[in-house]
């Protein structure tokens, strides 16, 4: 069976995608809004499985969307044009409990706090102004939590090679990142890790897995094909670093040499490449969206997280 891969880029002109095409009945095809496929590994390794012909073996064929970001990647998973999104922590939990959303939070991606912010050598996190994403975002989850930690200051800017270039002009003084950009720019251009989030604030999911609930009624195996080949692709990635890096490396525009070191400088590269649910990760989520007002009551993971799709080994009990 061969793969249909769709690339649909928030923002720029639809190529090849049939918008009339949401399965209503049994299918065996899966359609994912992701953020990030072409500059975060842990996002770029579900290319990988396509390429690897991983899912096909499976009998699944998948066509990836590039979502562009929290709102606009869930958008068309809550249309029904796409079937599955992996989008930032809180605006999955946020879209999820709007009435109209038909989303259902199935699992947490990536469970390590890989967020630092960098700035030019010589910087001081005293009286700082960190940069941030855009409102509603994850990294501005983070910054809040950094605000009451660290007494600093944060600005909106943009992606994360906008805030390096508002970092080096001093307009911030550090920007946020994720490897290997953070990697890439120590190598290059000597940049310092002013904040490591993950030391103010521990662990949580950078992103969240949502699915369309009527696809979900209508394919519940095709979800569990899914994430078997995602638990194949993180064995993968822990057990053989240097080859991952090789293959990721040109699908987010960074050198192997640049990723392998990324992934050795990983604290946990086993917990982030993993579907192990992680319930303090989750309950740390909570608490800064309780912290930061984007929620009036703690989330109850045990009802909001529907596990059932999880290989039976990553599913936790939150009792």
């Amino acid at each position: 069976m061969a793969v249909l891969v769709t690339l649909v880029v928030a923002g720029g002109t639809a190529s090849c995608v049939n918008e009339s095409a949401a399965p209503t009945e049994s299918s065996n095809s899966l359609r994912i809004s992701a953020t990030g496929v072409d500059s975060l590994p842990f996002m770029a390794i579900l290319q990988v499985g396509i390429n690897k012909g991983w899912f096909t073996e499976e009998g699944l064929a998948v066509n990836m969307y590039s979502g562009g970001g929290g709102g606009n990647t869930l958008r068309v998973v809550t249309s029904g044009d796409a079937d599955l999104a992996i989008a930032g922590n809180s605006s999955v939990v946020l879209a999820s409990r709007q009435v109209s959303s038909n989303l259902t939070v199935i699992a947490p991606w990536f469970q390590v706090n890989d967020f630092g912010w960098i700035a030019p050598a010589g910087r001081s996190v005293q009286n700082a102004t960190l940069g941030f994403s855009s409102a509603g975002s994850s990294t501005e989850l983070l910054v809040k939590g950094l605000e009451r930690d660290l007494e600093v200051k944060s600005q909106a800017v943009g992606a994360m090679g906008d805030n390096w270039t508002a970092a080096k002009a001093g307009e911030i003084t550090a920007g946020w990142a994720m490897e290997p950009y953070i990697t890439e720019k120590r190598m290059s251009e000597n940049a310092e890790v002013l904040v490591n989030s993950r030391d103010v604030l521990g662990d949580l999911p950078a992103d969240l897995v949502a699915v369309n609930k009527d696809y979900a009624a209508g394919n519940p195996e095709n979800l569990r094909i899914f994430f078997r080949v995602v638990d194949r692709l993180n064995h993968w990635v822990v057990a053989d670093p240097a080859a991952a890096a090789a293959e990721i490396a040109p699908l987010i525009g960074v050198t192997p040499d640049v990723l392998a070191r990324a992934f050795a400088a990983s604290p946990e590269l086993a917990k982030g490449y993993s579907l192990r649910v992680d319930p303090a990760g989750l309950k740390n989520l909570s608490d800064l969206m309780l912290e930061a007002e984007q929620i009036t009551e703690p989330v109850d993971w045990s009802t909001e997280l529907d596990q059932q799709y999880l290989p039976v080994q990553a599913r936790t009990s939150f009792q």
